[in-house]
């Protein structure tokens, strides 16, 4: 019996026009940003409506320990304040789609509505790449991207914050010269643990001039701050406090501050971020190491003149049909800069907010 079948020439291929999209780790440090000076990102839209290239944060340290008692004149002994700053400048930030209309009116799913999207995820993620990036930034005043940096300005940078720098387990590991301190971290007993996690809050603790806690509970005085992990370093802290789980995880606690998978250990919230960096080969043996960040207060300034929008433009009689995404801002890691006051030289080029330790970090 003959049978009529379909011509696979003439059958049409269907095209559903729903689409996904990459996965991405949305901006971890965003819970971390707020207008007020007690968080570890101080955002300022002061200069939104004014013109400027930038905006300058203050900071006062304490006063230096000492009293004058009794008959003792205060004429003639009083101290003066600590008075600091730094620049925080903007620039010009964008990413733009075009497409023709012969593409729009061929492609199966909606193009344009594919772009907002993308344009979305990538102003997020700028603004997470900025805040990672400039976390690592060294040099004297901070402001050096730690890939173009030449060994003298990593140096320079551990030297002037050797009481917020942590190699590893222990602070032996420590030299003035940046490569000889990386290179002293192995593989074995310099991964991230509980312990080492309470010496990188130690040492924002004993700083001078010392790192602010995000938080204080005034009762019984406990301090709180925040640190940032690759996922390999993260991995090594959670199998080090395995066996004392029940201490440490935070995802059922009903406090702001806290993010779903964070770690908590003596007073440190630990966060997990997929892109922080790993530094090939520098570790001792040519492992790979990567920082963590402790932050406190003002770790980072957040200078906003725009807030990204978005944009649109017509060209070619219309044909052509471009999306954009433009914002006004800057970041920068808060030191307490030469340029911007204070007399004591041996504050400047420290980190206003920010303790940085480095740890092994083997791959699987």
């Amino acid at each position: 019996m003959a049978e009529t079948r379909a011509t696979p020439a003439l059958s049409p291929t269907i095209w559903d026009d729903d689409f996904s999209t990459e996965f991405y780790q949305t901006n971890p440090f965003a819970a971390y940003s707020g207008t007020g000076t007690n968080n570890p990102i101080v955002m300022k839209e002061d200069f939104a409506a004014r013109r400027g290239n930038g905006i300058t944060f203050e900071f006062i340290t304490n006063l230096k320990r000492g009293t004058i008692f009794d008959r003792q004149p205060l004429r003639g002994h009083e101290d003066k304040l600590g008075e600091y700053g730094d620049k925080v400048s903007w620039r010009f930030r964008k990413k733009g789609i075009s497409i023709h209309e012969l593409d729009g009116d061929n492609a199966a799913i909606d193009l344009r509505e594919a772009s907002r999207g993308a344009l979305r995820i990538w102003a997020d993620e700028d603004v997470k790449w900025e805040t990672i990036d400039r976390l690592g930034d060294v040099g004297e005043n901070c402001d050096v991207p730690f890939e173009i940096a030449t060994p003298t300005q990593k140096s320079a940078w551990v030297e002037n914050n050797q009481d917020r720098v942590l190699f590893g387990a222990a602070r032996a590991n420590y030299s003035t010269n940046f490569a000889t301190a990386a290179g002293n971290v192995d593989a074995t007993n310099d991964k991230l643990t509980r312990r080492s996690l309470s010496l990188l809050k130690r040492l924002a603790l004993s700083a001078s001039p010392r790192i602010t806690p995000i938080r204080v509970q005034e009762k019984n005085n406990r301090r709180y701050f925040v640190a940032f992990a690759h996922p390999f370093v993260f991995r090594d802290f959670v199998a080090d406090a395995e066996e004392v789980t029940s201490n440490v995880a935070v995802i059922e606690r009903n406090e702001g501050i806290f993010l779903g998978g964070d770690r908590e250990w003596d007073g440190v919230i630990l966060h997990e971020v997929d892109d922080m960096p790993v530094y090939t080969g520098i570790g001792n043996g040519g492992i790979d190491i990567s920082p963590v960040h402790l932050l406190g207060q003002e770790a980072l300034g957040f200078a906003i003149k725009q807030r990204y929008k978005s944009r649109t433009q017509e060209d070619d009689y219309g044909q052509v049909q471009g999306l954009g995404m433009i914002g006004k801002w800057g970041m920068k890691k808060l030191c307490y800069n030469a340029g911007y006051g204070g007399d004591d030289a041996s504050v400047h080029g420290k980190h206003r907010g920010v303790v940085t330790g480095f740890f092994s970090a083997v791959g699987d």
